[in-house]
């Protein structure tokens, strides 16, 4: 038994490796294989909440390493089916790393970037979407304009969520440059 587990950690970390391999060129971060959003440095979940070219390339890089597809850079070359699999968990994964800039701000709880390592969330996103609980991340009184949006969130939290992403990016950005 000790040999399977030990097979199953090196088939893990190379994985990662060939996950997270350009990931010091694009983010200067290399993820352990274990590690989950909520365990990334401010400045890296700063980075990759951009989405700029190459936050996309990184998490690209995951959606399409987990699946043996390549590097992000290799979305386009692909077939149809893939890239519409590859888009859904970038679409997930993306998500995710705002959401957990939201968390960090104290303005959400009940993330799976909490819960689930970089990797699975990446490879199993459809039954983490599907089993996850809640269903989207509740928005906490911690945020500053909770009262006003109360109501609304009765009736639409996904968007009401989704609408506080460019106020969440500036204020984290802030919090960043201030140490």
């Amino acid at each position: 038994m000790g040999e399977l587990i030990q097979l199953e950690e090196v088939r893990r970390q190379r994985l990662a490796r060939r996950v997270f391999g350009p990931w010091p060129r694009r983010l200067g971060y290399r993820p352990r294989p274990e590690e989950r959003f909520s365990q990334l440095p401010d400045q890296v979940l700063d980075r990759l909440a951009e989405l700029d070219q190459a936050a996309t390339l990184a998490i690209y890089d995951l959606a399409l390493g987990v699946r043996g597809w390549g590097p992000g850079e290799k979305f386009s070359y692909l077939e149809a089916w893939a890239k519409m699999e590859a888009l859904d968990a970038y679409l997930f994964l993306a998500d995710q790393v705002r959401f957990e800039l939201m968390r960090r701000l104290g303005w959400l709880e009940g993330t799976p970037g909490q819960a689930y390592s970089m990797l699975e969330l990446a490879r199993d996103y459809r039954d983490i979407m599907a089993s996850f609980r809640p269903s989207f991340p509740r928005l906490t009184e911690g945020y500053p304009g909770y009262q006003e949006l109360s109501r609304r969130l009765a009736l639409e939290p996904a968007a009401v969520v989704r609408s506080l992403i460019p106020e969440a990016l500036k204020s984290f950005r802030q919090r960043c440059r201030q140490g």
